[in-house]
């Protein structure tokens, strides 16, 4: 991997929210995914590649989610006490 924070053994955890590179290609997938939706599959949501086309594109948008949240809780608390 291209992070540093990956090699360790919690390498998701330690990831989210901290690796530029992950951050900048959900940004491209989610946009492009959204936007081949859009294009392609707006008129018919019922096809089973619109259908696979949307769920890839959620996935990709709560993933990039979940990575703005992980990056905002560590600058709201940039020391966390250890855990016991």
């Amino acid at each position: 991997m291209g992070c540093p924070h990956c090699h360790h053994s919690q390498a998701f955890r330690r990831k989210l929210g901290r690796c530029r590179r992950c951050i900048l290609q959900l940004i491209l997938l989610s946009t492009l995914s959204w936007c081949a939706w859009f294009y392609y599959y707006l008129p018919t949501p019922t096809q089973v590649e619109s259908i696979t086309l949307l769920f890839a594109a959620s996935a990709f948008s709560l993933l990039l989610l979940a990575h703005g949240v992980a990056a905002l809780a560590r600058i709201r608390n940039p020391h966390p006490s250890p855990s016991r």
